[in-house]
């Protein structure tokens, strides 16, 4: 056999030549390959071979599958995708299946902050801000106009992605930071000008067998977000500049911490840990987004919606302060015709429902009275309607004979009573989960009922609540014990209380707050009485005393 040294020599001829002994197959191709030497085709890069005729001088036949590399690249990209969607949160997308229920404007509802907002995001804004923070009090609409506005923006071609977090979701992945960078890297391949983001998105998930999902969440933004984003925009950076798209993310406040075991003993991982707080998590997303927003190249502008909790707020009034629009839901966007119009259209509803005659019922007054209770909280007027409304699962009326209230007309004195009579019903079971989950999330949930107790109680002679200066020289009793207390409840009543406003009692958003706050059936164990509150406050008191006597 000839040396595999010596040199091989590979021409093309018809496959008629007299050193053919095999026919053409039917149909083949009129040409044939005369190969002498070593065969090791892959040497050569010869990926497809037709008609092939091998002389004395035989070897290994290596032939590779035609298209090669787009196989390859198609099987790294279906691996990546495969990484990629173990770790989707896909409830926490906009128009996901389990958000199908989840709270939107009614039409002709919230018309001048969804404007706002749209023309911020809109080509040609004249704002400069790529970050804009709709922020307000607990039960003010916050979801449902983030909800309204993703399907505007869906539907004109300008929404890049969604992540709406919720502490009540059934789903875990929408309560912690785990699933929100690929979700958002999800959702960015379908949107982001070319297809160059899809590819570099799921060749980065691909990597060393999905490597890049156990990085921290800053690593996983850059790979999977930040830098196929900005490629793409590199590339194409007048096309995308045409069509301003935004990323939704909705209920920050409610993202929880995500717990890491670093150990086989978790108690010996949490010895050697500082402990962390959710409040690290929900920064750290910020701060992320703040990144990709100061680079000129990230194409997107980033709409956030939360609770004013400490953390958040704290970020916004300094980090985040140069490139941020604040938007307050507050008495300027005129909550209470906004409520009334939904009122209305809700009650008409139910009479034709339940064939009522709408001139006779609610009623003028029942409605102002529905109105101001809400106090601006559209959270109170759903969960109303939804308690006259009845279940939908008993569209039946229920026997008269039942201690429940049954008609909507009952269940609408039930509303318009509780403040005057007990119940050991709760027609508000929406509201006061909310409550609960504000109120335990404190540090110290016990030592805030009793501050809120005190701030309830009022002083005889003035015929009014305490002032806020008298509660803190009573109740401190460290420095920083009020904001400890309150501070974390600063999305139901105001907690950073300018100089002028000492000489005046803490102001409380909502007046269902109050009502869920004084109702043993409603507030549950933290139920606290005003003579628990009251002695509590005169132990505060004669502690204060003592301490000024030893300076006398």
């Amino acid at each position: 056999m000839t040396s595999s040294m010596s040199t091989p020599m590979l021409e093309t001829g018809t496959d008629n030549s007299s050193r053919s002994n095999h026919p053409a197959a039917p149909g083949s191709v009129h040409s044939a390959y005369y190969y002498n030497g070593p065969v090791n085709l892959n040497q050569y890069n010869v990926e497809h071979v037709g008609n092939a005729i091998f002389g004395d001088n035989r070897g290994n036949l290596s032939q590779r599958a035609p298209g090669g590399k787009d196989n390859r690249k198609a099987i790294d990209e279906a691996e990546g995708l495969k990484y990629l969607m173990e770790r989707v949160a896909s409830g926490a997308i906009h128009d996901s299946d389990e958000r199908c229920d989840a709270p939107k404007c009614m039409e002709e509802t919230r018309v001048a902050v969804q404007e706002d907002i749209l023309s911020w995001i809109e080509p040609g804004g004249q704002d400069a801000q790529k970050i804009m923070w709709v922020t307000g009090p607990a039960g003010t609409g916050k979801t449902a106009i983030l909800g309204t506005i993703a399907d505007t923006c869906k539907k004109k071609g300008t929404l890049a992605a969604s992540f709406f977090f919720s502490a009540f979701s059934g789903s875990a992945n929408r309560r912690t930071k785990r699933c929100f960078v690929p979700t958002l890297a999800f959702q960015l391949m379908g949107h982001g000008g070319s297809d160059g983001t899809r590819e570099h998105i799921l060749s980065s998930a691909a990597q060393d067998q999905g490597i890049i999902f156990t990085k921290n969440i800053e690593e996983q933004f850059i790979a999977m977000v930040l830098n196929p984003l900005l490629s793409m925009t590199q590339g194409h950076g007048s096309n995308t500049k045409a069509a301003p798209r935004v990323i939704i993310i909705d209920g920050l406040d409610e993202c929880d911490v995500e717990q890491y075991q670093v150990s086989a003993d978790p108690a010996h991982a949490r010895a050697h840990l500082p402990t962390r707080r959710k409040e690290d998590d929900q920064r750290e997303i910020l701060s992320l987004l703040l990144h990709a927003s100061n680079n000129p190249s990230f194409p997107f502008r980033i709409l956030i919606a939360s609770r004013p909790e400490v953390t958040i707020r704290d970020f916004f009034a300094t980090d985040g302060k140069a490139c941020t629009r604040e938007l307050f839901l507050d008495n300027k966007y005129d909550p209470d015709a906004d409520i009334a119009l939904f009122y209305d259209a809700k009650f008409s509803t139910i009479c034709r429902h339940f064939r009522i005659r709408p001139e006779e019922w609610p009623g003028k007054d029942a409605k102002l009275i529905l109105v101001r209770n809400a106090s601006g909280q559209f959270i109170y007027a759903a969960t109303v309607v939804r308690y006259i409304e009845g279940s939908p699962h008993s569209p039946n009326l229920q026997s008269q004979s039942s201690n429940k209230p049954s008609t909507p007309h009952e269940r609408l004195q039930h509303i318009l009573g509780q403040n005057q009579t007990s119940s050991p019903n709760n027609p508000l079971e929406a509201l006061d989960a909310l409550y609960h989950l504000v109120l335990e999330a404190c540090p110290d949930p016990e030592l805030s009922m009793k501050w809120l107790g005190a701030a309830q109680i009022e002083d005889p002679g003035r015929r009014d609540k305490f002032p806020v200066w008298l509660l803190r020289l009573v109740l401190e009793a460290s420095p920083g014990e009020e904001q400890y207390a309150l501070g974390p409840l600063s999305s139901l009543l105001s907690t950073q209380i300018s100089e002028e406003n000492l000489l005046k009692s803490y102001s409380v958003y909502h007046k269902s707050f109050l009502d869920f706050l004084i109702d043993p059936t409603r507030c549950g164990e933290r139920f606290l009485t005003e003579e628990e509150a009251l002695t509590w406050m005169l132990k505060g008191l004669y502690y204060s005393a003592a301490v000024i006597n030893k300076f006398i």
